[in-house]
């Protein structure tokens, strides 16, 4: 009976370890390829890193090997940077006080869509007016590089801006989508 007994726990607690692997690697792998806005993060408030705490002399910051401009100058990568990067239309507020549920857009999670309002993209309209030169500055301005591009914000709002529903759209409006919930 004992002898029983310890194959059963054995044979469930294989089944458990094997159970878990399996889990790991398809949970890992469901993520990249899935909508995962849930797990999105501010990095503008989660991503502070603490800088250097030494205290560098005179001496030491005189050896340094950074060239440092000239106040006032800007170097030629500064200057195609900022070329490369027009901020689109932003407004003071929405218009007519109501601001469109840019979370809606596939990729745009609460956070995101605080960040765009707080820089002043309130509807879908801008959003679908940007060009190449405005995605470059809301990549840098929301610091996630490549993201507009990636999950085609541009073609969504458009769509969206026209009254048409995205499969997404539909989603969020069912309230399927958790990073798409308001408080």
């Amino acid at each position: 009976m004992l002898e029983i007994a310890s194959q059963i726990i054995l044979c469930l607690l294989l089944a458990a370890l094997i159970g878990a692997i399996i889990g790991y690697i398809f949970g890992k792998s469901t993520c990249a390829s899935n909508d995962c806005n849930s797990h999105e993060t501010d990095k503008t408030e989660d991503t502070h890193v603490a800088e250097s705490t030494s205290v560098e002399t005179p001496a030491a910051v005189m050896e340094s090997s950074t060239p440092v401009a000239a106040v006032g100058t800007t170097t030629d990568d500064t200057q195609e940077e900022e070329q490369s990067m027009d901020a689109p239309e932003v407004l003071s507020g929405p218009r007519n006080g109501e601001k469109d549920n840019l979370t809606r857009i596939k990729g745009i999670g609460l956070k995101i869509e605080s960040m765009l309002n707080d820089v002043g993209i309130y509807h879908f309209d801008q959003v679908a007016s940007w060009n190449e030169s405005n995605i470059a500055w809301a990549d840098s301005t929301l610091g996630f590089p490549g993201r507009a591009k990636r999950e085609g914000w541009v073609s969504q709002a458009a769509a969206l801006a026209t009254g048409e529903e995205t499969e997404f759209s539909k989603r969020v409006d069912a309230g399927e989508v958790s990073s798409s919930k308001k408080s």
